[in-house]
């Protein structure tokens, strides 16, 4: 019948179409003649005599040679690439099916399926299996979905590489859509170069019970209560109205906290967040654990759990707490109170160290009296054993309050650093009731190199010679200040209220409370303050964190900028000690706040040797370990070496070395590939050209591509049709490529050929003409007639 539909095109004895018209002619006459001889019924007549006539015009048609013209593919010329996904993802079952995702492909993939015998004929089939990489294979016999990852996106890029340039009908592409480099984004492929796609779905858009850990990200404050904040976005599936546990499981395989969550809607994203304060600083690893309702002990054998899969149950995170402690230095004019709450809030927490440097007694002029027998020391050593004129401070010198560290008390002998190398030794400084003339003006521009270009962090403290009553103004140091330091009154009232800005309330080491009812409920029982260094207004780029308020105006308390590379900050309050005592010296609130201050100013301060972690989107998940090395004084350090040390989840350890970056002056950087799903953790040394070492850091990962790979059991319709759409091809079922075989044909291939069939000697013709009289004859003996 399909000969018929083809109508013809092309008539190749047209010459003959008069004399098979006179034909046709003649036989209408004759028929007409013979059935008006025959007394029959005016129906039965017209019948026979149409069934007659239709057989004398095929036969009349067929003197004129009729044919049609088809295209359809030259076989072998074409390339038709078919990718089967050989993932994990495809082991899961789909619900109310009785086979998983994998025995449904490999049915599909016979060699003896009709759709896949018609390709070979007609393309150049090329066969591959792909995951992390991409593998040709010569047939799908052996077809297992036992692989980690599925880089669909990269893995098309190198199939429209690798192809470039041939003729190819197209992609074939079996998948369920769930891919490891999604990423990298459909926009990454060149669609010019790359031949239509026609992604094969494999797998249900409903999928069967499941519970799934998608993502865990880390964020890190200086908050006192929540240093880190670890949120795990989840999703399920069969759920619906019953309860889920999530557990946050450290390194040790201690439960540190978990949550019950209820209410859940099939197929929503929902987030657990848990609040922790690690045990230890430098990199710890956390794990993130979900479980149904008494499901927790069937999650550790697949077979016995109901769900599609528990190899998106759990998933972990690395957190960075740095490697301190970070030294600060606090130089104060005078002994004060506000340096005995500081030194007291900072004794617990050991990530912070405080040197201070206090000045107890200023310098006398030259003409003051002389010591006892001309003596030229300061009278205040006078007493103490060892102490001559060559090792105490003289008249002329300022007296300070000796500190017990062995590795400063050298460096900070002659009072404030006066050379970079001793400053920027430091990752902070806090200048408290100290006046501009204390510093010299090397040491001035020294404090202002160390903020802009080493990175530092500066807060000034409110205090009688700090700000314009230390007539900072107009100086290196009064520059970084974020406020004007024009002198300005204040009101009358010497009572000032404590408040946060909009500003304030959103960073989290302003607030000492968990919630913002406590930490309200904490602003109002705060103590007024007497002491404040008012300004007029602040600088361009500033923020104002705090205010307070007297009976008539309201004036700046804590304003922060970013200056250079560094960080700076002002608070305005010189008495802010009182808030400790007037609270019964039973709350600790100061503390944490001087705590949190603290780790601000010193958060993002350069280091000597810093180190950054990136996950390349390759097909082995190589990790970038990149390594910047600075100088003493912090400028780009050339001629380091930098040696890595990564231990690898076994337990094993793999020792490397970075090279020189190309593009960047004092980066290493060296890659590695994962092995092994788990965590991994690398110790980075930075060495000098002598061989000492300049500074040591960690560094963690996580390979988790089995969570990534089940991260989302639906199928992607979403993604393959956008692959499909930007190619040129369409989404095609499992059951329906037999259809889609034969609808190549009259696609656009870039190689055709054309072909002309004759229409007038196939056998279905002459078998209708037949067929036709002899119906008529059959018919007309039934009814008796001549």
């Amino acid at each position: 019948m399909n000969d018929l539909l083809n109508l013809p095109d092309t008539w190749a004895a047209l010459d003959w179409l008069v004399p098979a018209c006179v034909v046709v002619g003649v036989g209408l006459l004759v028929l007409v003649w013979s059935y008006l001889q025959v007394p029959t019924s005016g129906m039965l007549s017209v019948g026979l005599g149409f069934s007659k006539l239709m057989a004398f015009i095929l036969l009349a048609i067929c003197l004129l040679e009729p044919a049609y013209r088809y295209s359809r593919p030259e076989p072998g010329a074409n390339l038709m690439v078919i990718m089967a996904d050989n993932s994990q993802s495809l082991q899961i079952k789909d619900q109310g099916k009785s086979q998983t995702r994998e025995a449904e492909l490999k049915t599909a993939l016979t060699e003896q399926t009709s759709w896949l015998k018609k390709m070979t004929g007609d393309f150049d089939v090329r066969r591959y299996q792909f995951n992390r990489r991409l593998q040709p294979v010569s047939s799908f016999i052996e077809y297992r979905a036992t692989e980690q990852g599925s880089d669909l996106i990269g893995n098309l890029q190198l199939v429209s590489s690798r192809f470039e340039g041939r003729p190819s009908a197209g992609v074939l592409l079996f998948t369920d859509g769930n891919v490891t480099d999604a990423e990298l984004g459909v926009d990454s492929i060149d669609w010019e170069k790359m031949p239509p796609v026609y992604p094969v779905l494999v797998g249900e858009e409903r999928p069967a019970k499941d519970l799934g850990i998608s993502k865990v990200t880390s964020t890190q404050t200086n908050f006192e209560t929540s240093p880190v904040t670890l949120t795990a976005e989840l999703i399920a599936h069969g759920y619906s109205g019953q309860r889920i546990t999530v557990q946050l499981i450290n390194d040790k395989g201690d439960v540190v906290d978990k949550t019950d969550v209820e209410k859940i809607q099939d197929g929503k994203t929902f987030a657990v967040r848990f609040r922790v304060r690690p045990e230890k600083r430098g990199i710890n690893f956390y794990k993130v654990l979900a479980f149904g309702s008494g499901q927790k002990e069937n999650n550790k054998k697949a077979e016995s759990s109901e769900e599609a899969t528990i190899a998106n149950n759990e998933k972990m995170v690395v957190v960075d707490r740095g490697q301190g402690p970070f030294q600060i230095l606090y130089v104060s004019g005078r002994p004060n109170w506000e340096y005995k709450f500081l030194h007291r809030a900072v004794e617990s927490d050991p990530e912070l160290e405080v040197i201070p440097l206090i000045r107890i007694a200023k310098k006398e002029a030259k003409f003051s009296f002389r010591g006892k027998g001309g003596q030229q020391s300061n009278s205040l050593f006078r007493g103490f054993e060892s102490q001559d004129d060559d090792t105490t401070e003289q008249y002329d010198e300022p007296v300070f309050l000796r500190i017990n560290h062995p590795q400063y008390q050298e460096d900070l002998k002659g009072g404030f650093p006066k050379d970079a190398e001793t400053l920027f030794q430091f990752q902070a400084v806090i200048l408290d009731d100290v006046e501009a003339g204390f510093f010299t003006q090397d040491q001035k521009s020294l404090l202002n190199r160390f903020v802009s270009i080493r990175g530092g962090g500066l807060m000034m403290l409110g205090g009688q010679e700090s700000f314009s009553g230390g007539k900072y103004a107009r100086n290196q140091i009064g520059e970084m200040l974020p406020i004007y330091l024009d002198p300005v009154k204040p009101g009358a009232s010497s009572k000032y209220k404590l408040d946060l800005t909009r500003e304030g309330w959103l960073e989290p080491w302003i607030r000492v409370k968990a919630t913002e009812e406590l930490e309200q409920a904490r602003l109002t029982k705060m103590p007024q303050f007497k002491t404040l260094n008012v300004s007029k207004s602040i600088k361009p780029g500033a923020t104002v964190l705090a205010t307070v308020e007297d009976n008539q105006k309201e004036y700046p308390a804590l304003v922060v900028q970013a200056f250079g590379k560094g960080r700076v900050g002002a608070m305005m309050i010189g008495d802010l000690w009182r808030w400790h005592l007037k609270s019964g010296g039973d709350n600790e609130d100061l503390m944490i706040t001087w705590r949190q201050m603290l780790r601000w100013l010193v958060a993002d301060v350069n280091q000597r040797v810093d180190v950054s972690v990136q996950t390349r989107n390759d097909t082995n998940r190589t990790v970038e370990i990149s390594t910047r090395i600075r100088d003493e004084e912090y400028r780009t350090f050339d001629n380091a070496t930098v040696k890595i040390s990564v231990e690898t989840p076994d337990g094993k350890t793999i020792e490397l070395d970075a090279e020189p970056s190309d593009t960047e002056a004092g980066t290493y950087i060296t890659t590695f590939a994962n092995s092994m799903p788990g965590p991994y953790k690398a110790t980075i040394r930075g060495l000098a050209e002598d061989g000492s070492e300049i500074q040591k850091k960690q560094a963690g990962w996580v390979s988790d591509l089995d969570s990534e790979e089940f991260r989302s059991l639906e199928s992607n319709r979403e993604l393959l049709d956008a692959i499909a759409q930007r190619s040129g091809g369409e989404v095609i079922r499992l059951e329906s490529l037999d259809d889609f075989a034969d609808s190549l044909e009259h696609r656009e291939i870039p190689v055709m050929q054309t072909r002309t069939l004759p229409w007038w000697h196939r056998w279905t013709i002459f078998t209708l003409a037949l067929t036709l009289l002899i119906g008529e004859w059959g018919i007309r003996r039934i009814k008796g007639l001549p």
